[in-house]
C-alpha cells in the first residue's frame, strides 16, 4: 500500500491512503528525511520513500496546472 504524508502532528505523521482515507503512523517508524508530500510504502515492516512515485505525482500535478492556462 502506498501512503502520502499529508502533515505531521507532534510525533505522528498523518498519511493519506490510496482509497482517500487517512491513517496515523508514529514518526519514529518513518525515515528521518521524510517530509510532507512524500510517498512512502511499507515493505517488510519498513517504510521507504518512493522517489519514483514522488516524481510521477509532481509531473501529473504540473501537467494539470499547465492545462488550466491552455486555451
Amino acid at each position: 500500500m502506498l501512503y502520502i504524508i499529508d502533515r505531521f502532528e507532534g510525533s505522528f505523521a498523518i498519511c493519506e491512503q490510496e482509497n482517500g482515507s487517512f491513517i496515523t503512523i508514529p514518526r519514529f517508524h518513518l525515515p528521518k528525511e521524510v517530509k510532507e508530500g512524500d510517498c512512502i510504502q511499507c515493505i517488510n515492516n519498513t517504510y521507504i520513500i518512493k522517489e519514483d512515485e514522488i516524481k510521477a505525482r509532481s509531473a501529473r500535478i504540473e501537467e494539470k496546472l499547465n492545462s488550466l492556462w491552455e486555451d
